[in-house]
């Protein structure tokens, strides 16, 4: 997998100086911090926020992630910054078509929990969505529910509750909670698939 883009996280550019590295961290460190608060989401950006000032703040593992960015930059694997509203619809329109031209078969949930926790563990990605028009969020939340109902609710739950505190129009809270719905349903009715089979089988010997 890509490795993250770690400026983009401390929402800086690449050209940030030491300073202003340092500067970045220390506000996003203190908003953010575990301490401050018991959400998880929060907590989850800390860590990306932590890890963003263990690599750009120590001169040497900056210049080594400076040259591996540099190497990819032209590459369609590079990390995407997601700095702007833009950038982020056109990340999760790239994860919609990625998930419509999979094999059903071959879900892989870990590669779509690392997406979502790559774009939602930057601390400026959420708050742009949040804000952004009612027209960019609907675009935004029907690709987003898209590649979450490949996930089991299980999977699933965290990232919906991330859905819920960020998009608060009703129309938004119902198409979440009808997704919500239709996965539990679809858990419990897995629960019962095994017991009923096997009794099915014991009653036709």
């Amino acid at each position: 997998m890509t490795e993250p883009n770690w400026y983009a996280i401390l929402g800086i550019q690449s050209k940030a100086s030491a300073a202003e590295i340092k500067s970045a961290f220390r506000k996003l460190a203190h908003q953010y911090h575990p301490d401050k608060t018991q959400n998880l989401v929060h907590t989850e950006r800390f860590k990306q926020i932590k890890k963003a000032y263990e690599i750009l703040g120590n001169p040497s593992s900056k210049l080594q992630n400076d040259k591996s960015v540099s190497l990819q930059k032209n590459h369609a694997s590079a990390a995407p910054s997601l700095l702007h509203i833009s950038e982020i619809m056109h990340y999760f329109f790239a994860f919609e078509k990625e998930m419509k031209q999979a094999d059903i078969r071959f879900i892989n949930y870990d590669r779509i929990k690392w997406k979502f926790n790559y774009a939602f563990g930057m601390p400026h990605v959420l708050p742009s969505m949040q804000s952004a028009s009612k027209e960019d969020q609907d675009y935004l939340l029907v690709r987003q529910l898209y590649c979450l109902s490949f996930l089991p609710y299980g999977e699933s739950a965290p990232f919906l509750k991330i859905l819920r505190e960020y998009f608060e129009h009703p129309e938004h809270v119902q198409k979440i909670q009808e997704i919500a719905n239709k996965q539990v349903w679809e858990a419990r009715w897995n629960q019962w698939q095994v017991p009923m089979v096997a009794f099915v089988l014991s009653a036709n010997p």
